[in-house]
Order: structure tokens, then sequence, then C-alpha cells
């Protein structure tokens, strides 16, 4: 489980036809490094490889999968790196300002600090002849406009349960959420996404034109529900010592925890992306091997492995899909269950309003 925030904040949306975003390309990073010369291989090699991650099954996976099979092909060590992940993203930020080396080799991240590095110009473009397993991967990999970026993995949050204490049908609406019955047992992330998105689509709001103060003013109703806000390590650990019995969290959670179930409600589930990115600043040797540590972690077999250690969707189509993802909603795992059951929203979008949403989130659900 993570160590830090959840992947929640600067999350994406769409809705039906709206997930162009997050489906369109693969633009195979057009106009990113040179389109006729492949970087060439450095005479020398790093003495090692920092990857910035979250811990538990994360640093875990990646470490037993990518991170082996790279340095058994190299000889080149990786070690991983457990800062959370807005602080490293500033790090490396005053790193290049200073023009200093960034204390980082490759990041593990959110899609929108992905992008929000790459438009801060501080994530190196990454070179298509590198990456030589972009011809396996989904649309989900390159979203439209992807030039120093590329998706690993995507992942939902729907409602988490424990079914000895709370009874729930085969479908639900969102509006479940806000019976009185779960006063005192609800569980709600720190960060909007997980709940504004399925929220405004409740209420037949579009998030990119309408206002959505009617949307904050019906979250604001599961005050006197809220027993534990937080991240995914706060909410295991309020089910465990029965503080609550329902809530919104990552899927991949419920996994953790023995005897959890999930549902996606009819609205559909916030569907979201982990990304890696490349600082630049780096030592050319380092730079280039970097980006050959990214592409190993796309290969089918390293992605199924990631699928099946850290519960999250693989974007390499050729990867093996663990048995309990197929058929699932949570789990949406091609172009088509993301269409139909995703919540997603233009990174750039969310970008521009983060704050805003932030704030009137947070005064929505303080007791």
């Amino acid at each position: 489980m993570k160590l830090s925030m959840s992947k929640n904040f600067l999350s994406m949306f769409a809705v039906a036809a709206g997930a162009a975003a997050l489906l369109a390309g693969p633009i195979w990073f057009a106009g990113s490094a040179n389109a006729e010369t492949a970087i060439a291989e450095p005479a020398t090699k790093p003495d090692r490889l920092i990857v910035r991650t979250w811990g538990g099954p994360w640093r875990t996976t990646y470490a037993e999968g990518p991170a082996a099979s790279f340095t058994a092909k190299t000889g080149i060590p990786v070690e991983f790196d457990g800062t959370d992940f807005n602080e490293i993203q500033v790090k490396v930020r005053q790193a290049v300002s200073a023009g200093q080396r960034p204390p980082v080799d490759v990041v593990l991240t959110t899609q929108p600090l992905a992008f929000t590095a790459q438009v801060q110009e501080i994530a190196a473009p990454l070179d298509p002849h590198l990456l030589t397993n972009l011809s396996e991967l989904s649309n989900i990999a390159v979203p439209e406009g992807a030039t120093s970026y590329i998706n690993v993995s995507t992942y939902s949050q729907p409602i988490i349960y424990d079914p000895e204490q709370v009874d729930l049908p085969d479908n639900i609406s969102w509006e479940e959420l806000f019976d009185s019955k779960y006063a005192g047992k609800l569980f709600v992330t720190d960060t909007f996404p997980s709940l504004l998105y399925p929220v405004a689509k409740m209420l037949d709001l579009d998030v990119m034109s309408d206002d959505l103060t009617p949307a904050f003013d019906k979250i604001s109703g599961l005050r006197g529900s809220i027993a534990a806000i937080g991240d995914e390590e706060e909410f295991i650990a309020a089910v465990e010592a029965g503080e609550v019995s329902i809530g919104v969290t990552l899927a991949a959670t419920a996994l953790e925890v023995e005897g959890l179930k999930w549902i996606v409600p009819d609205e559909g589930v916030v569907v979201q992306a982990e990304s890696f990115w490349v600082p630049v600043g780096l030592p050319e040797d380092v730079a280039y091997w970097a980006q050959i540590f990214v592409n190993e972690t796309l290969s089918a077999a390293n992605q199924s492995r990631i699928a099946a250690g850290i519960g999250e969707a693989p974007v390499n189509l050729n990867a093996d899909i663990p048995e309990f993802m197929l058929g699932d909603p949570a789990f949406p795992v091609s172009e088509e269950d993301i269409a139909e059951f995703g919540i997603v929203v233009p990174v750039e979008f969310q970008a521009r309003n983060v704050d805003k949403w932030q704030s009137a989130y947070t005064a929505a659900i303080q007791q």
C-alpha cells in the first residue's frame, strides 16, 4: 500500500464520449526527441538507477519485476526512493531550476503530476526508438499530447465495504452513500476526484462546463456520516479498527484486507493512471538507461507482474490479466471497459481547476 497521500490528487475525469482524453492516441511521442534518429547508447553505464515509487506492494513488485529484469539485462542495479510523489516533484523542479542534478532518475507518479512535469519542462522527451515495447501498448498508455511521460497502469476508486456489516444489492447508485444508515461509519478520501466526479455525474452535471456548487453542496451532506478521512493506509487502519464499514478508495486497497468487497455504482467509477517520467538534467548515460528502464516496465512480462502484484490494469495488450480482474468493472482493462464504466477528465482541465476544487471539497467534508 502507498506510504503517502493517495493517487486521488490531480486525478482525471471523463464520462462516456468524454473518455477520449484518456483513450486518444497513441501518438508515439511525435515531436519528442528526433523522430528519425535514436539516442545513441553511451559508452559508459551509471553505477545505479534511482526510481521514485510508493512503498509496500509497489516497491516489492517493481523490485521483483522490472528492476530485476533490467539489472539482469544491463548489469545496472536499481534503487528505490520512497519520497512522497508531490514532494519529489518539487525537489526535481528545484534541482532543475538551480542547474543541479535531480535527486532521482525515474519518477513513478500519477498522470496529472506527470502531465504537470511535462508542462513545467522538468520531464525529458521520451525517445520512441528506445521504447521498443510501444507497439504492444493500448492507446491508454500514450494519451494525446503526451511527449515526456507514459502511462504504465490504470486503477479505479469504487465503493469498498465490509459485507459483515453492510448488505448491498448488485446494482446501486452513488446516492447509496448518502443514506443515514451509514452515519458514523463512512470513509472518504481527503482529495476531491473520488467523490466529486461520481456525484457530479449522478446530478447530471458536466464537470467541464457546469457550476459544480450543487455537487459540493451534495457532498457536504455526508458530514454526519463521515467517521474517517484520508488515504489508503488510513482506510485500512479504520476498517481494521472497526471504525468504518464502507467508503471510497482504490480497488486494489480492498485486496489487502481479507473479506472486503467492492462495487461499481451505476454511474461508473473514477479511472486514473500511473505514469513514468524521466527528469531533465541527468548525466547522459543515466538519462539513456532511465528510458531503457521505462521500456522494460512496459514489457508484457513485467506488465503481467504489475497487474498481479499491485492490482492495477496493464497497458500492454499482451500482458496476462489476473483472474480477479476479468469481468469486474472495478478493474477496467480495455478501452471499451473504460468507456463503459469509467469516469475520466482531461488531465489539463483538472490541472487548471485543482486548487479551486480541492478547496471546495475540503470545506464540504470538514466536520
